[in-house]
């Protein structure tokens, strides 16, 4: 009895270590993110997503090659999946990405139709 009782517990451990090993943490997803959508309207196909702690919690903004910023809302992470919103002209769109080590993919939910969207993570020199 006891030896099915510890080997339950290393089980548990194992189980458990695998599952925390596919999970992207905070750290791993603030930098800046260089994003592609190439359907996108003109100005908003290529840009930067930027990722930082904000009083404990994931928050962004969206910087656009002609300076503009814009503030990303709902900022969540769970496991491997990075989730926002954002205004853009008055609407309101939502992203859904699956990060896979410096790289993410994933949709645009628009007023107009989903959009494809990939980004890589900068590098810091």
């Amino acid at each position: 009895m006891k030896k099915l009782i510890i080997l339950t517990f290393l089980l548990a451990i194992v189980a458990g270590s695998f599952d925390a090993s596919a999970k992207v943490r905070k750290k791993n997803v603030i930098g800046d993110w260089k994003y592609e959508a190439p359907t996108a309207p003109y100005g908003f196909e290529t840009g930067i997503l930027a990722f930082f702690e904000k009083e404990g919690k994931l928050d962004g903004e969206l910087k656009l090659a002609d300076g503009y910023k814009i503030s990303l809302e709902d900022v969540k992470l769970e496991k491997n999946v990075l989730s926002f919103g954002l205004y853009v002209e008055g609407g309101y769109v939502t992203v859904h990405t699956k990060i896979e080590g410096e790289s993410l993919s994933g949709t645009v939910d628009t007023p107009d139709g989903e959009l494809k969207l990939t980004a890589k993570k900068i590098k810091k020199a």
